[in-house]
């Protein structure tokens, strides 16, 4: 405490006094919004409610073998741990062969104010004589001498037109922010990809490969589904100059954050995988059973994820991995997760504690990452090596501010 109080005496003058003080202070849920949100029945937000659980081990094989090296983590345990992901919660993706094709529909050779080139683009998948395809749209920086990295946002809320995306800023895609960093960038919309309807599925990429046969219990759902798209983008960036295929990062929001990191575990492509505000099924601890559960979740959005997930509804203890060991999955590459204050029904402390529990494999790995068990101050980003967080003001939203703090951690990373 001293010396917190001879630091604040020196800056004092500069102001930086009081937010160093806060920075000292974890967050934690507002009383007055976990009174509001308790007043809906059948819902934990009470923390003294959270159940008490033990994590699965990611560093314990399942013949009940320690993981002591490297070597026993990328040529056994890993897989184990994916491949109880694929058939318990994101489903197996398809093994068909097919081809896959790009056409570029238009291009702006000064968007941005002259900063960048944009192009629409159509991804083809061909099967035999039958076709699937989706729109995205890219921006390239001018001006660059070096291939560069890239950010792949999985859209979850609607698809920006390229006229749209070059002329209007949309926080929510922070295409000139973006741009501005150094970093080229494409999105596109998940709808488009595979319909993010219960009873959308026979107009998907899902039922496009199955040939609309009814899908296995094991077999790939949406989220999935719209992770193996971003794979396919960064199939095309892989073949402009301009950009640098190793250091690309994808991003999402909400069921696009659950995305995100599930698209970088099944692809080790993906230098880092950013989750904005995921919860359930994303980066939030199944076990604490706090805010949107894994029972809630699967009964409203069945598409998400394969049916045995469901069962372990109210059993989340029963669950043979957590979300800690998608973050594991991930590791030593990047990965980034974050908050928002008002977004309790996401778990904060959830997404958070899933980071710290990750630790131990980007140790194995000689990484570093967060370690602290204390969750930082409201809008005060923590970054330890391979992994960061934040946890910002406001609703369950991607802004602005979350890019910047996002690109500032993942210039450590990728420059």
């Amino acid at each position: 405490m001293e010396v917190m109080n001879l630091t604040c005496l020196l800056l004092m003058t500069s102001g930086v006094c009081s937010v160093f003080a806060q920075e000292e202070i974890p967050w934690s849920a507002r009383h007055d919004l976990i009174e509001q949100l308790s007043k809906r029945p059948g819902f934990n937000y009470d923390e003294s409610k959270v159940p008490d659980y033990v994590l699965p081990d990611s560093l314990i094989a399942e013949d009940g073998t320690p993981v002591l090296s490297a070597r026993q983590w990328n040529e056994s345990r890993r897989q184990e741990i994916l491949n109880l992901f694929r058939d318990q919660v994101y489903g197996r993706r398809p093994t068909t062969e097919y081809q896959l094709t790009f056409e570029q529909t238009a291009e702006e050779n000064d968007a941005l104010e002259g900063k960048a080139i944009g192009r629409s683009m159509i991804a083809k998948v061909s099967i035999r004589n039958r076709s699937f395809s989706w729109p995205f749209v890219l921006f390239l920086p001018k001006k660059t001498k070096e291939p560069v990295p890239a950010i792949i946002l999985i859209n979850n809320r609607y698809f920006i037109p390229l006229d749209k995306a070059a002329k209007e800023h949309d926080p929510f895609w922070s295409v000139k922010q973006i741009i501005d960093r150094g970093y080229a960038t494409a999105s596109f919309h998940t709808s488009d990809v595979d319909p993010d309807r219960k009873e959308g599925y026979g107009e998907g990429i899902r039922s496009f490969f199955a040939d609309g046969t009814p899908p296995e219990d094991n077999a790939w759902r949406s989220l999935s589904a719209w992770g193996w798209a971003a794979s396919r983008v960064l199939d095309y960036m892989e073949t402009v100059d301009a950009i640098d295929a190793g250091r690309v990062a994808v991003v999402g929001h909400s069921r696009g954050g659950k995305t995100s990191l599930w698209a970088a575990a099944e692809d080790a492509r993906f230098a880092i995988a950013y989750s904005n505000n995921s919860g359930c099924g994303g980066a939030a601890l199944s076990r604490r059973a706090y805010g949107e559960t894994v029972a809630i979740i699967t009964r409203g959005f069945p598409h998400w994820f394969c049916p045995p997930f469901a069962a372990f509804g109210g059993k989340e203890s029963e669950l043979p991995v957590d979300q800690h060991q998608l973050i594991a999955l991930i590791a030593p590459r990047g990965v980034y997760v974050t908050s928002a204050d008002e977004d309790l029904w996401a778990d904060p402390k959830g997404e958070y504690s899933s980071i710290v529990a990750a630790s131990p494999v980007f140790r194995l790995l000689d990484k570093t990452s967060i370690i602290e068990p204390q969750m930082p101050s409201l809008n005060s980003p923590r970054v330890s090596g391979q992994t960061g967080y934040h946890i910002r003001t406001g609703e369950h939203n991607l802004k602005d501010q979350d890019w910047t703090w996002f690109l500032d951690y993942a210039d450590g990373l990728l420059k």
